[in-house]
């Protein structure tokens, strides 16, 4: 009787794993149709806190979910009026300036090359810089090429109302996630069997928390680093202070590298001006990297995920290796949820070695 089980328990464990491997092909296949429900389910997993919080203060669960829609509308609606217009004004003159720093660039090129032939370096060495240099001023203009910036620009606009759709669909439907989000977790834990329901909800219950407060830090710490960076550069006279703001504060999204990465079109642009600005602004960016790094993220990133330093950047380097531009973001999530899942695992053999 007892192989009998034995073998059934075989069964239904490799039933569910071809039943999962179906869903995941099929998923997979109509991964368009999915979308919206992938961008609802993680709009409602960031605003469920908000909800809850509204809940805790006497409001119904649809009071709540009202209010939180309502104010994120009405921040919307400041940045769509106040804020977007000066960064797509931001944009065009940049775009305009386009020939003017491909005009200073290759000044600055020019300078260096009067530098460097005034030195005494070997002649086999300075022809191989100069033919480096006339390569990149050779394709410089072609790499800026406004036209086909625009060409792309227009090839993408499909793309970017299918998003919006997708957007506004998402945000409709994770009305419906939110408001039966208690429904929704109830059956689960009752579905679950009861023998393994405990270890199980403890086991998504650490995962909840992870991502939690990985997501929610990171945005914070990200509209922060994007708010002071914007301050700065403006009270710098750096140009296009809005537009390198926002890009400050969506690399700073990427644990420790980001805020690297958001200083290099800052820094460039005022190299572009003058040498004491761009001193200033690399001074700027490393206070801001410095308390990112040392304060900011450690608190977020240590405590809330439970990852070591030297965990993080080894999670933010093979996610960059394995999944490029994405693996930068998503890299140290998926490294915490792996955690959690060996911290479990591990817990579950040590327990079985006691009995």
């Amino acid at each position: 009787m007892e192989e009998r089980l034995d073998w059934f328990k075989i069964l239904k464990i490799v039933a569910l794993f071809l039943v999962a491997l179906f869903l995941i092909g099929f998923l997979y296949r109509v991964r368009a149709a999915v979308t919206p429900f992938v961008i609802a389910i993680t709009i409602a997993y960031v605003l469920n806190p908000v909800v809850d919080f509204g809940e805790r203060r006497r409001m119904s669960r649809i009071q709540a979910i009202a209010v939180t829609y309502v104010a994120l509308l009405i921040i919307v609606t400041i940045i769509s009026l106040f804020i977007v217009p000066g960064i797509v004004a931001e944009i065009n003159r940049l775009v305009e300036n386009v020939p003017q720093y491909v005009e200073q660039t290759q000044k600055t090129i020019s300078q260096l090359e009067r530098f460097y032939e005034a030195t005494a370096m070997p002649t086999m060495v300075r022809d191989a810089i100069n033919q480096a240099l006339d390569k990149y001023l050779e394709n410089l203009e072609e790499r800026l090429d406004i036209d086909a910036s625009l060409t792309a620009l227009m090839a993408g606009l499909g793309g970017f109302f299918g998003g919006v759709f997708n957007l506004v669909l998402g945000s409709v439907l994770a009305v419906y996630l939110l408001k039966d989000s208690h429904r929704f977790y109830d059956q689960f834990r009752n579905s679950l069997p009861v023998a393994y329901r405990r270890p199980l909800m403890e086991f998504l219950a650490d995962v909840n928390r992870v991502l939690s407060g990985f997501i929610h830090g990171r945005l914070i710490v990200s509209f922060v680093v994007g708010v002071v960076a914007t301050v700065v550069l403006a009270l710098l006279g750096v140009r296009f202070y809005l537009v390198l703001g926002l890009f400050a504060g969506l690399t700073n999204l990427i644990p420790y590298f980001g805020p690297f990465i958001g200083s290099i079109p800052a820094i460039i642009l005022a190299a572009m001006e003058s040498w004491g600005l761009t001193l200033r602004v690399m001074i700027t960016y490393l206070l801001i990297q410095q308390v990112d790094g040392f304060v900011l993220t450690p608190r977020i990133l240590s405590n809330r995920t439970g990852l070591h330093p030297l965990g993080v950047v080894f999670a933010i380097l093979a996610g960059a290796a394995l999944f490029g531009f994405w693996g930068l973001f998503l890299g140290v999530p998926v490294a915490a949820i792996i955690k959690v899942c060996l911290d479990h695992l591990f817990r579950w053999i040590a327990a079985g070695d006691s009995a």
